[in-house]
Parts: structure tokens; C-alpha cells; sequence
């Protein structure tokens, strides 16, 4: 397998500072890798067991390498600083791209950088993987509040009072008015004169009223005659 020094360099800055970086001016050496071995496929999401045969003392560190075999990159840290024991129990993420290859582990010894790889092998991911909706939800959106606020409209109301209209005393008609003759009270208008009873004279019983009236002046007029 081999690695561009670019790739490298990039790869091994982005692990934890835990680990030792891999002494990459000195060629792979020692703690030969068994399993995974060339193009096996290691099921993602179950325990699957990592063996090499350890030459080397202290401890070492384990990472997951992806990309093709002259420039393969770390994208993951499987063990950091565990004992050298020639074996080690990884579970793969069921987030790792299923692929037939394109898969490496490497072995770093802590402290001094010795380093080897594995042969390239593949990921089994049989987990389905929601595909992502065309039209992604979005929380509902408030309305842009403005800058400043506006404030509400303002309704004036305009109300007119008119006085009520007083006529002068003691001012005379102007000229040209027509006035009102003969006492009448116009039609229509003003207060109607009161009415007043009319005195009318009993009227007669009967004709046998007259009569005695006239028969009474009749005896005076005689009695007046005789006394001259």
C-alpha cells in the first residue's frame, strides 16, 4: 500500500494529539496485520476482531483508513494508546459508505512512531439509509419586523357645533320685508287669536211670549193718552 507524503501530513494532523504520529520517513515495520485481510468485507455494526502479530512493547494506537491505495487518508480513530496484545474487538459505525475496498487499518506504536498498514479490505453496511427529503421541513418563518416601527395610522375626527341662532331685539325688519296688515295673523304662522264667546239673546219659548209683550205696550201708550 503505499501513501503520498501530502496525504499523510494531512491525515495524521487531524488526529487526537493522544496519538503518536506515524514516523513516515521510515518505511512500515513490524506488528504484521492478518485480519482484516485483502479484499474482506467486515459487516458494519458488529463486533469484528482485528489481529496482528505483535513485536513490538508498550502500546499502540489503531485508525481507520478510506481512499485508494497510493493515498488512502485517516477518517477515524478505532483504539488510541491500548496495549499491544496482537488483537483488538472494533465495531464498524453504520455510517461507514458501504464498499467492496477502499479500506485500510494502521498500527502506531506510541512513542516511538513505528508504524504498518493492513491490506486493503471492504465495509458490508447492510442498515438502510433514509434518503433525505427533496423539500427539506422548515420551521415557519415570523414576518420581518422593521427596522423601526411604524406607528399605526392616526384617524382624526373633525366636529363642527354650530350655535343656535338667536334673532335681535329691538331691531327693526330690513327694508323691503313684507309686513303683516290689518291685525291678521298670517296662515300658517304664529299663534291663532283667541276665541271669544258671542253674547246672543235667549231665544223665545214660544209665540205666545211675543204676544204679551206687545200687549203690554199697547196699555201703557193708552194709559199715557188718557192722563193728558
Amino acid at each position: 500500500m503505499k501513501f503520498s507524503v501530502v496525504s499523510m501530513i494531512s491525515a495524521f494532523a487531524a488526529m487526537a494529539a493522544a496519538v503518536t504520529p506515524a514516523d513516515i520517513t521510515q518505511p512500515p515495520t513490524g506488528n504484521p496485520i492478518a485480519a482484516p485481510g485483502l479484499n474482506e468485507l467486515v459487516p458494519a455494526g458488529k463486533p469484528y476482531t482485528i489481529s496482528w502479530e505483535p513485536t513490538t512493547l508498550g502500546q499502540v494506537s489503531i485508525l481507520l483508513l478510506r481512499g485508494p491505495s497510493d493515498n488512502v487518508v485517516p477518517i477515524a480513530t478505532i483504539a488510541d494508546s491500548v496495549e499491544n496484545t496482537g488483537s483488538f474487538v472494533w465495531t464498524p459505525s453504520t455510517e461507514l459508505e458501504a464498499d467492496v475496498s477502499h479500506y485500510g487499518i494502521q498500527i502506531i506504536v506510541e512513542g516511538t512512531g513505528q508504524y504498518q498498514y493492513s491490506t486493503q479490505f471492504g465495509v458490508e453496511n447492510e442498515t438502510p439509509t433514509e434518503p433525505e427529503p427533496e423539500y427539506p421541513n422548515q420551521p415557519p418563518t415570523e414576518p420581518e419586523q422593521p427596522e423601526y416601527p411604524v406607528p399605526p395610522p392616526v384617524v382624526t375626527l373633525t366636529t363642527s357645533i354650530c350655535p343656535p341662532t338667536v334673532a335681535p331685539t329691538g331691531v327693526a325688519p330690513p327694508t323691503g320685508a313684507p309686513q303683516p296688515t290689518g291685525g291678521a295673523y298670517p296662515t300658517g304662522t304664529g299663534v291663532p287669536p283667541p276665541v271669544y264667546p258671542t253674547a246672543t239673546p235667549p231665544p223665545f219659548e214660544g209665540a205666545a211670549g211675543r204676544n204679551v209683550a206687545s200687549f203690554g205696550g199697547a196699555v201703557l201708550a193708552l194709559a199715557a193718552v188718557l192722563a193728558f
